[in-house]
């Protein structure tokens, strides 16, 4: 709900997938091995990524809690003929590669990146000769790889053209740093790694001081780094493939493996294409299986998410996670997008949540252009989901001065998408702008705000719909019974209470709030909770909410409650570090204004309304026997008449995570809007019951 503001998170853990180096000089061969070190309550923690796990751990949040996750480049123990090709002579099978940590013997010494260079060159020349092409050179005819020292795209091109494979080479301030190995068919290449960095640096905060003085002084090579290239270098000519997708940085300590995810479209190599190989592990004490499910996604140097953030606001929970925002490059400028901020009772969940939202919002901000249809709505072949069968703008709005949105005309090309109604595979087209978080348009497209209601990830595309529809649902409920001035029902929080809410509930109110629970009577589905938390204006604000949605009662309480102690704790310290409520309802324009105007005690009698219909025990809210579905939704939905469409927006990126991305649109259901004056008009079944409807500032953020 809150995402795309920039969030404050009280006392966050630093989850930082980095540079530990724990190098150790002996004598036998052992393969190339990165540890990750004990994290610490007390200072920003970072992880070694690793060849095999992914750049992300559980976060040690409270001064007891610790977590070592030690990980080891698995051996390339199978040989793999790698695919035919007239112009790759002399191919090998993929050889298992085991590198010594060497001991510096008598008359070795570090150098400098100037004396690095030129050692690189005349290796590669007296050892590999015409087996190896170098850039700055003539492409040589017959070479099994094309080294590239530093940047040299139209050299990357040329190689790639001529089907070389291409190995990348850079050093600086005594780290080398070799990969991704790019092979030519496949996705993946330097320029991808490029792009992924960009990003990285992009949404990583220097902390340094902008006011002292900066002393450089590059540092030199050390000889074992070399030593360790050297023999890298060597596997990749005879044929190891271990390089592909990988940045590795070679130093002082032990190498550090960085997985490079394709960008969604390159220039270069054409991008990202592939399904998901690894999912998301159940198993919430494995934090190995976690970095392994989560590499390349974060990572603090080609990560498409550098850092993760954990928390604990409340004590009993729950954990708070907030991912680092996605930066992207597009057409040569780097271009932010909103970050993750999840939630869970441990903090592999609040992780998982956090990076799956931050995911779902870089995926929708990423149009596949292949799919979206420019064209008239009479011009499609198959039905259509019209967009003024939405409840988009009263005419009095369009003729306002200064209006951001037009009228949707029928009469010109708009973008579609197509999707599917929900829980069927019949096809529908939908308006692209309300399936996308970001795309180009022009003034004549813009029928109205873009939200992110209805996006969701998942580990699947049910569990996605089914997040994206319930969405949908309480956020109808919550517009619909604000609009109307319904009444919600208290409910007694008693005995039957699942103990892990029990518990959030009481830590809320030990930390200052009152907490009350209410269920909605405007509910499409199932049961939609809100949970407020009631304050004194001071140090908490007057009013903060989280709803929640689902078939299940306990469910959708739970989810609320969790929801408002994410949120609320937040609100607490905006408003402790002097955040000022607006002052009227005309000067609310953003998200975050329309929490922050019921910071006043003052203005709590807008709920009224709806805290005052009545009491109901928890014990009493009949359970379903069965938990919500894709089919259930669609079947409750449908004899109800609310029309559900569904998008899938996943990225040719994220096709290759644990996730899967989609977008759940319903022109049946009240939608939300932020600021002043750009309030959708009421939907029909909400006009149809001809109650008068209240022009308040809703609460949503």
């Amino acid at each position: 709900m809150p995402g795309d503001t920039d969030n404050r998170i009280d006392d966050p853990t630093r989850v930082t997938p980095g540079r530990v180096a724990s190098g150790a000089t002996v004598d036998e061969p052992t393969q190339v091995t990165s540890r990750a070190g004990i994290l610490s309550v007390d200072e920003l923690t970072q992880v070694t990524t690793t060849r095999a796990l992914a750049a992300e751990v559980v976060a040690a949040v409270d001064a007891a809690a610790a977590v070592e996750a030690a990980a080891v480049r698995p051996a390339r123990a199978t040989s793999v003929q790698p695919a035919a090709d007239a112009a790759l002579p002399g191919d090998e099978t993929t050889k298992m590669v085991v590198v010594p940590k060497v001991v510096e013997a008598p008359g070795e010494r570090a150098v400098s990146v100037r004396e690095w260079d030129r050692h690189l060159r005349d290796c590669l020349r007296q050892e590999f000769g015409p087996k190896v092409t170098v850039s700055g050179e003539p492409l040589v005819q017959g070479a099994r790889l094309a080294v590239v020292r530093g940047e040299d795209p139209a050299f990357e091109r040329r190689a790639r053209v001529a089907k070389l494979r291409v190995l990348t080479v850079t050093a600086a301030d005594g780290v080398v740093e070799l990969g991704p190995l790019a092979v030519p068919g496949e996705p993946g290449c330097a320029a991808c790694a490029r792009g992924r960095r960009l990003g990285a640096a992009a949404a990583t905060v220097d902390e340094r001081d902008p006011d002292a003085t900066a002393v450089v002084r590059e540092r030199d090579i050390p000889a074992e780094a070399i030593a360790v290239v050297d023999q890298m270098l060597r596997a990749a000519v005879q044929g190891d493939k271990a390089l592909v997708g990988y940045v590795v940085e070679v130093g002082s300590g032990e190498p550090l493996w960085h997985k490079v995810i394709p960008l969604p479209d390159c220039d270069l190599c054409g991008g990202a294409d592939g399904i998901a190989t690894v999912g998301i592990p159940e198993d919430e004490d494995d934090p190995e299986a976690l970095l392994q499910a989560l590499a390349g996604w974060v990572d603090p140097l080609t990560g498409v998410i550098p850092w993760v953030s954990v928390s604990e606001p409340l004590t009993g929970g729950p954990y708070v996670g907030t991912a680092a925002p996605p930066h992207l490059v597009v057409g040569g400028e780097v271009r932010s997008m909103p970050i993750g901020w999840g939630k869970g009772m441990t903090r592999h969940a609040a992780i998982v949540s956090a990076v799956g939202e931050a995911i779902e919002r870089y995926s929708a901000s990423l149009p596949d252009p292949d799919r979206v249809v420019w064209a008239r709505a009479a011009d499609l072949d198959g039905e259509v989901l019209d967009p003024r069968e939405f409840p988009l703008y009263e005419p009095e709005q369009y003729a306002a001065r200064g209006f951001p949105y037009v009228a949707y005309d029928r009469r010109i090309d708009h973008p579609w998408v197509r999707g599917s109604w929900l829980g069927t595979d019949k096809a529908v087209w939908v308006p692209a702008v309300f399936s996308y978080l970001a795309m180009g348009l022009l003034p004549e497209h813009l029928i109205a705000q873009g939200t992110s209601n209805g996006l969701a990830a998942g580990t699947d595309a049910d569990s996605a719909a089914v997040c994206a529809t319930l969405e949908l649902v309480e956020r109808d409920a919550m517009m619909c019974a604000w609009l109307s001035g319904a009444k919600g029902r208290f409910v007694e929080l008693d005995d039957t209470l699942d103990i892990e809410v029990a518990d959030v509930v009481e830590a809320l109110r030990e930390a200052g709030p009152a907490v009350e629970v209410y269920v909605l009577p405007t509910s499409a589905y199932g049961t939609t909770a809100i949970a407020l938390a009631i304050g004194d204006g001071r140090r908490w604000p007057a009013i903060s909410l989280g709803l929640g949605s689902d078939r299940s009662p306990r469910a959708a309480i739970r989810a609320a409650v969790l929801e408002l102690a994410q949120t609320a704790p937040h609100l607490a310290a905006l408003l402790r570090d002097g955040h000022r409520a607006p002052r009227h309802a005309g000067e609310v324009r953003e998200m975050l204004d329309h929490a922050a105007f019921y910071f006043p005690p003052a203005r709590m009698e807008a709920f009224d309304r709806l805290r005052c219909g009545g009491t109901s025990r928890l014990a009493d809210l009949p359970e379903p026997a069965f938990d919500t579905s894709v089919a259930d939704l669609a079947g409750h939905l449908g004899t109800a008449g609310i029309r559900v469409a569904v998008v899938d927006v996943t990225s040719a990126d994220v096709a290759t995570s644990p996730f899967r991305v989609v977008r759940a649109v319903s022109p049946d259901l009240q939608p939300i809007s932020y600021g002043h004056g750009v309030h959708r008009a009421p939907v029909s079944r909400l006009r149809h019951r001809g109650a008068p409807i209240r022009r308040l500032v809703h609460p949503i953020w």
